[in-house]
């Protein structure tokens, strides 16, 4: 949320070299970077007070002093020398995003969101983008918009695949609020791929990673434990249903494929065998939960997710429907297949913002040129936005 020192130096060296204000300000200003660049920020306040009086006119000596406040927890003054920036410069991102920061810390929620929002339109770049979504998805979050918060994260990461917050808080959100614990560990290992192991995460990081796949190999072990196995007569089973599926003897082929899962609950092409056939005669519930089954066993097989959340809303079983694709985007969060049914199943709910919200991620993933994209867009316009 907060751009990188480094940039606000060059602006700050350049109101010295220029020789703007007099000669005392200029030296309280350098006095002030000094000090702030130490992390003095208490001896950088008077040094940047004072400079104000003679330099009056750069938003960036106001964003400078308002960040040493709320480095220090002050937020009332904070907010002042934020909003005397943005009276010199309205679009001044940074301190649009920091005025969200502070309306968050507040537990203003929707103040924060509308800054946020607001940030995001005045960033100047991708990473600056990607921070202040990954702002924005906490401020969502703490307004239990899950999807909203979701769909930010992964766009911060497509701006910057190197930012590592934005992992953490996506494996948080998917621990905490969507239940999906393989997921949430696979993120926590790529945010200690990415992450400093000075950031002040990055031990929690690490304890999540521990205690997830501790649970994780413990449930899995106790499956496998209870579950009975024969993969040689499932295979011979599973054989026979194809063959039986080809003839386009259904009730044959469906009871071959359940007689080979009873030998073999794992045996994933039986599932899905099972699941094709009963679509293909209509029998939508049971289909559904053939592919459901399908997904267990093979839990990176994307189509079984698919089909089972289709078939879902085709039963309108939304909240099932959406549940079952919650895990195929935390597994495949760029498959623009899964964005477009997401936002049809919000939609049958009702949930217009957010289904608006899903029709926008998906077209941001769908190519340019793609003969539907025009009528698509008209229909997500049409959408609220709240």
């Amino acid at each position: 949320m907060i751009r990188k020192h480094m940039l606000l130096f060059l602006v700050l060296s350049g109101l010295l070299a220029g020789g703007c204000g007099s000669n005392s300000g200029q030296s309280d200003l350098k006095q002030g970077m000094a000090a702030f660049s130490g992390k003095n920020y208490a001896a950088a306040i008077p040094c940047f007070n004072r400079a104000a009086k003679r330099i009056t006119d750069s938003a960036d000596l106001y964003y400078t002093l308002g960040l040493s406040h709320l480095y220090l927890g002050e937020l009332d003054p904070a907010q002042a020398a934020f909003n005397a920036a943005l009276e010199l410069q309205p679009d001044h991102g940074e301190a649009i995003a920091c005025l969200g920061q502070i309306a968050f810390l507040q537990n203003d929620l929707p103040k924060a969101t509308a800054c946020y929002g607001q940030a995001l339109v005045a960033a100047a770049s991708d990473a600056s983008r990607a921070r202040i979504l990954t702002s924005l998805a906490l401020a969502e979050s703490g307004r239990e918009h899950h999807d909203l918060a979701r769909l930010h994260l992964l766009r911060a990461q497509r701006l910057d695949h190197l930012y590592a917050p934005a992992l953490y808080n996506l494996a948080s959100l998917y621990r905490d609020k969507f239940n999906l614990r393989e997921e949430a560990l696979d993120n926590f290992e790529m945010y200690l791929r990415l992450a400093d192991k000075s950031e002040k995460h990055y031990e929690k990081a690490v304890n999540n990673v521990k205690r997830l796949r501790l649970n994780l190999e413990r449930t899995q072990a106790e499956e496998v434990e209870s579950v009975k196995r024969d993969p040689a007569a499932a295979a011979k089973l599973m054989q026979e249903g194809m063959r039986q599926q080809l003839a386009k003897q259904h009730a044959k082929a469906i009871k071959a494929y359940r007689d080979a899962l009873a030998e073999d609950p794992l045996i994933f092409n039986a599932a899905l065998g099972l699941a094709t056939v009963y679509k293909s005669q209509g029998q939508r519930a049971e289909a559904m939960e053939a592919f459901k089954r399908a997904a267990e066993i093979s839990p990176n097989h994307q189509d079984s997710y698919f089909e089972a959340a289709e078939l879902a809303l085709q039963l309108k079983r939304y909240a099932e429907a959406a549940k079952i694709l919650d895990r195929a985007i935390a597994r495949s969060p760029f498959n623009p297949a899964n964005a477009e049914l997401m936002a049809r199943i919000r939609y049958s709910e009702s949930r217009l913002p957010e289904a608006r919200a899903y029709g926008e991620f998906y077209l941001s993933l769908l190519r340019p040129g793609d003969k539907n994209r025009a009528a698509y867009e008209k229909w997500v316009k049409s959408l609220p936005a709240k």
